[in-house]
């Protein structure tokens, strides 16, 4: 059943009185007996003020002031405040919201010289890139859909002739895209085992292993998230070229390989909504050749085309538009940020979907809309809607129906990795309580 929401310019939250200090502020409450009606924040004197708090507010305050709820702001909230914001529910339903949903592939180099020791650790930089992969896995929430191919992971059997994929490719142990799920799901546990049975071996494929995990895997794939992303992870120059050309027919014959092609193919992934992100791994300014110079240039203008540029960025560097960890003393450390920031573009933390309501309801009111934010320190704030001009602090309705955090809060919420977002829709004279991170 599909939901409507009431397209109203000015939020006011009616029902119950919660005294915040020297203010007090307008509370969403529905029940069975009709909408709630709007205690005016003036009147020092109200009783039906709900949420077990005296008429003056359990914190004793007889504020006279009420919030412009139109224009944003947060509240910081004791814990009183909260479990009156809770009970203000009354009789209505509760649904878990979630992030938007997103899809990503992943295409991570493999090949022989992911052997070599990573600068900064006792480890090889497969080892540090299996370790952080692990870990970033483990921190995409549930809404994420993920699917992973390792390159060339396998024997190459070279040939200067084009020849099928899987003679480059190990694509019968590509992990297909699904939905991640809660802790120890079967998609988790596919691709931790992926990680863990990844071969490293000689050559890099990366224009195959792109187009494949591409065409075969990101490009298909229909389940829920309408933005899809590639990362591509290399720490070498591509070594083969489209339809597993090598440079040579010899064991040790190792060419530097056109990449021009590989970016035009990310430049046509772009031109179908997909944005891909490049890590230049150490040893991806590395020519295979000993005159092939500097190579990071060409991972930097694929990630120009790709639509994942740094912020005045320069494709020629020393400021390089993709993420290079050539130069990081601490490949690890840097690898784990790197990840992080990209979890961050492609995890929307700060726009939540509005749950349907339930099968005898029609409508989101979004006057009957609070958000609180429990941070990681246990302390909670309560943030307004803000519809007005510019959104900065607070949230709104966004043009497809969706909760939207203003910029200056967004930031927030994301600076606190223990913060929780708890939305409140009324549905008519119904209450929604939706939790999620």
């Amino acid at each position: 059943m599909s939901k409507r929401i009431l397209n109203r310019r000015t939020f006011a939250l009616p029902g119950v009185l919660v005294a915040l200090g020297a203010t007090a502020l307008a509370v969403a409450c529905g029940g069975d007996d009709g909408p709630a009606t709007d205690t005016s924040a003036t009147d020092n004197n109200a009783t039906d003020i709900g949420g077990g708090l005296d008429s003056d507010g359990s914190d004793g305050s007889t504020g006279n002031e009420e919030f412009d709820t139109s224009e944003g702001g947060k509240v910081d909230l004791s814990s009183d405040q909260i479990t009156a914001i809770e009970q203000a529910a009354c009789t209505g339903w509760a649904a878990e919201g979630e992030n938007l949903p997103a899809t990503l592939e992943l295409v991570v180099d493999v090949s022989f010289s992911m052997t070599e020791p990573a600068p900064g650790t006792q480890q090889s930089k497969w080892e540090v890139t299996h370790d952080a992969l692990r870990e970033a896995v483990d921190d995409l929430p549930a809404s994420v859909a993920l699917g992973v191919l390792y390159y060339p992971n396998q024997d190459v059997d070279l040939s200067p002739e084009p020849q099928p994929i899987n003679a480059c490719v190990n694509v019968s142990e590509m992990v297909p895209i699904e939905q991640l799920g809660e802790a120890d799901s079967n998609q988790r546990n596919s691709v931790q085992r992926s990680l863990d049975d990844a071969q490293t071996a000689g050559y890099t494929p990366t224009h195959d292993a792109y187009s494949y995990a591409l065409t075969e895997g990101l490009l298909p794939y229909t389940g829920s998230g309408n933005q899809k992303f590639m990362l591509l992870i290399t720490d070498g120059a591509p070594t083969m070229s489209e339809g597993c050309v090598s440079g040579g027919t010899q064991q040790g014959d190792v060419m530097d390989m056109p990449t021009q092609p590989i970016i035009d193919e990310i430049k046509a992934a772009r031109e179908q909504g997909i944005r891909t992100f490049l890590i230049g791994s150490p040893g991806s300014e590395e020519s295979a050749e000993e005159t092939g110079g500097d190579m990071r240039p060409w991972l930097s203008r694929a990630a120009v085309e790709g639509g994942t540029a740094a912020d005045g960025c320069n494709v020629d560097g020393p400021n390089f538009c993709h993420m290079d960890m050539t130069q990081e003393p601490d490949f690890g450390e840097a690898l784990r940020a790197g990840l992080a920031a990209i979890a961050g573009q492609v995890v929307d933390s700060c726009t939540f979907a509005v749950p349907d309501p339930p099968s005898d309801q029609d409508v989101i009111d979004p006057t009957l809309t609070n958000l609180v934010v429990t941070w990681g320190s246990g302390s909670a704030s309560l943030y307004l809607p803000d519809n007005v001009g510019a959104c900065d602090t607070g949230w709104t309705f966004n043009a497809d129906g969706q909760v939207e955090l203003c910029p200056a809060t967004c930031d927030e919420v994301k600076l606190d990795a223990g913060a929780t977002v708890q939305l409140t829709f009324g549905c008519g004279t119904e209450v929604i309580d939706v939790v999620t991170k």
